[in-house]
């Protein structure tokens, strides 16, 4: 029988403050790296598929660009190529602190192995994913700009990576750590919804509707259109459990990598 897959995110928001172009918590990557080590150690069978955010390195000049909307947005392919740098910026500055944490995931760039088709993932080659985590490696992946059929090229973001990979992996969890401990009803909640279901959507989408950017590089969406996403995917028969947690507090990525209730479950 083959062993759980989980898949995790380390969200932007939790890498760095998305508005300023070059944050990034190094210190706490580590400490997570430090943590997800630790929890594959004390569960061997668990396999895990690790993606990361942009950050403000990537979304700064996505924004800049209009990198989103490809060829139509108007910043050409030297805007493509400019989100490009941001993104692989990002992948040094987490690689580098994941190691310092004794983790060594398999870095698989979306942009050499997905095609988009209007913005939306269309087709993905997952012969190398599969191996490596046949092999028991950690692959990983990241939002990312890649070619698309239609515009020339776009973004994709890990939340709709996540959705696109589910339909061939079948993970059982999907964990999306940011800077906040779960998904809030009011700004003001003093703690996050318990979990979001078919009676408490409506409000949170309202809700998040409302909350704009906050003044962040952001151009997929931000948590509203990560919780539409995740929770059509959770929502489906079979789906997988989704959590939102704080990836700056010590001790929440391991429970929720062991299924504990942590955070927001959606769906």
């Amino acid at each position: 029988m083959t062993a759980p897959l989980i898949f995790l995110k380390l969200g932007g928001s939790m890498l760095g403050d998305k508005r300023r172009q070059n944050s990034f918590r190094a210190q706490a990557v580590t400490r997570a790296a430090r943590e997800i080590a630790a929890a594959r150690t004390a569960r061997p069978a668990m396999r895990l598929l690790l993606a990361h955010g942009g950050g403000g390195a990537a979304h700064f000049p996505a924004r800049r660009y209009r990198t989103r909307e490809g060829l139509p947005g108007g910043g050409g392919w030297e805007g493509f190529c400019a989100t490009r740098r941001g993104v692989m910026t990002m992948n040094r500055r987490v690689l580098e602190a994941l190691a310092r944490g004794g983790l060594h995931p398999v870095l698989l760039s979306p942009s050499a192995q997905a095609l988009a088709d209007r913005g939306r993932p269309a087709r993905w080659d997952l012969t190398v994913l599969r191996h490596a985590l046949a092999a028991g490696q950690i692959p990983l992946i990241h939002g990312d700009a890649v070619l698309d059929a239609r515009l020339g090229f776009t973004i994709l973001s890990t939340e709709e990576m996540f959705v696109h990979l589910a339909k061939a992996l079948r993970p059982t969890r999907i964990v999306l750590a940011c800077d906040v401990e779960g998904v809030y009803l009011d700004p003001g909640d003093a703690v996050p919804l318990p979990r979001i279901d078919r009676r408490t959507i409506a409000a949170v989408r309202r809700t998040l509707a409302r909350a704009g950017s906050g003044g962040a590089a952001d151009v997929t969406g931000r948590m509203a259109a990560k919780v539409d996403r995740l929770y059509a995917l959770a929502a489906r028969p079979g789906g997988p459990e989704v959590r939102v947690v704080s990836g700056l507090k010590p001790g929440v990525l391991p429970a929720a990598l062991a299924g504990e209730d942590v955070g927001t479950r959606i769906g």
